[in-house]
């Protein structure tokens, strides 16, 4: 079987190009070391004699340099930026990746991965099928699992329907049929999107350029932030770090210090430094795929001390009980329009209410998109976080209480509890595919 590897910027549909790297103007200055590739024709700029974008999806070469053991260091990556995207915008979503590159370079003196071999797809077999196999292998190299997990799981519950079809035939008409179906039955938003995102990777990887502004998505509503009172959100606080399950209670005192849920349940106690007195997520775990550490409070800390592992995942607990828990506390006070996520929500309107800072805020959240740079984003965080954590507590009081009760397993009882309605079937078919 032939093997080919993609040489990044050299072909558009198959034909060989005269391309050229250009460095970006912007008069901002923020394009330091980017150069977009461009042929001779396309070299143009904007009345205020910043780069112009061509008509058409690009790329943007992002170069860096590095001491690395005391030598500089040099490295260099290509990224593709979607047809009708300003140069600003292009630049202000990779200084990211950029800073990325620069501390890959200064902690390996190299920017080189594992090179990405793509089984070659001969024309009689395009059919989507084979392309899609050929392309999630590939991009499962540098994807996150999760990512994959929800691509697969798109295809699975959806895409799968044009498996037989060859990729050069698919339409806009197809796609919106798909969308379509999909929100007749009822499915989330978030859920459809997904579809446009793997769809338009693949294809455009594989040379079928579709007129993506004629596929109408379902608009995604922002949620609204926490709009409770402060005596509402002590309440809250209070239920949640008094509440008797033991377990629930300590992924409830992490959540309050605004992590997610996601992070907290996959939390080990290698993850625990109680010498600096710091946990670190590290990056596998984390939604924003970056290290993070943050400070232990003393509530933390005893969070941690009444669970009764010691080794492995901090709190032995499935996720599916502790929204269980958490419905069963919030029903306890009245409150019934609240989810577990919208604890982070909570959190950080308190703590702005109450004077802190937006900046510290998005510390003690992780918000990527306020890290102007990884390396602020680590040294600084846990500084910054504690601060904001701090300013939350400080409003919303806390329970030095212990209270420890047995833990409660996880069966058909609690899957009952949760989703009443539910006929006995549809429970047993839920815990085997729990379990």
């Amino acid at each position: 079987m032939e093997l080919i590897c993609f040489k990044v910027g050299m072909y558009f549909k198959g034909v060989k190009m005269g391309i050229k790297s250009v460095k970006i103007k912007l008069n901002n200055g923020a394009a330091s070391g980017m150069y977009i590739l461009l042929t001779p024709d396309e070299i143009k700029y904007t009345k205020d004699d910043e780069t112009k974008p061509p008509n058409r999806s690009y790329k943007i070469e992002v170069a860096v340099e590095q001491m690395h053991n005391s030598k500089r260091c040099r490295g260099k990556s290509t990224f593709t930026i979607s047809k009708g995207t300003s140069i600003s915008k292009a630049v202000g979503s990779l200084l990211g990746k950029r800073e990325e590159m620069k501390q890959t370079l200064k902690a390996n003196g190299t920017l080189k991965t594992e090179k990405k071999i793509l089984t070659k797809i001969d024309s009689k077999d395009r059919k989507f099928k084979s392309v899609y196999a050929a392309w999630i292998n590939a991009k499962a190299i540098n994807s996150r699992e999760a990512t994959i997990k929800n691509y697969n799981g798109c295809y699975n519950g959806t895409l799968h329907k044009l498996d037989n079809k060859l990729i050069d035939d698919i339409s806009e008409d197809d796609i919106q049929n798909i969308i379509n179906g999909m929100i007749n039955k009822g499915r989330k938003p978030k859920t459809i999107v997904i579809v446009k995102i793997v769809l338009k990777q693949l294809l455009e990887v594989n040379d079928v350029r579709l007129n993506w502004k004629k596929i109408i998505l379902p608009k995604i509503e922002a949620k609204d932030k926490f709009s409770g009172s402060d005596d509402e959100a002590k309440l809250i606080a209070k239920t949640l770090l008094e509440y008797k399950h033991p377990v629930a209670r300590g992924v409830f005192t992490f959540l309050l210090s605004g992590r997610r849920i996601g992070e907290t349940m996959l939390m080990e106690h290698k993850h625990i430094n109680y010498a600096t007195n710091t946990f670190t997520l590290p990056k596998e775990i984390t939604k924003t795929n970056t290290e993070v550490t943050y400070q232990l409070t003393p509530a933390l800390i005893n969070a941690i001390k009444i669970q009764k592992t010691t080794t492995g995942l901090i709190f032995d607990l499935k996720a599916i009980s502790v929204h269980y828990h958490f419905k069963k506390a919030m029903q306890s006070i009245g409150v019934h329009n609240m989810v577990m996520h919208d604890i982070r929500s909570m959190v950080a309107v308190v703590a702005l209410r109450n004077g802190a800072d937006i900046y510290s805020v998005s510390k003690m959240l992780s918000h990527k998109l306020l890290s102007t740079t990884q390396a602020n984003y680590l040294n600084n965080g846990a500084e910054q976080a504690i601060e904001a954590q701090n300013t939350f507590t400080a409003v919303i009081g806390g329970s030095d209480d212990v209270i420890d009760v047995e833990v409660e397993t996880d069966n058909f009882a609690t899957l009952k509890a949760l989703y009443p309605n539910a006929d006995d079937d549809k429970i047993q078919q839920a815990m085997e595919l729990l379990s």
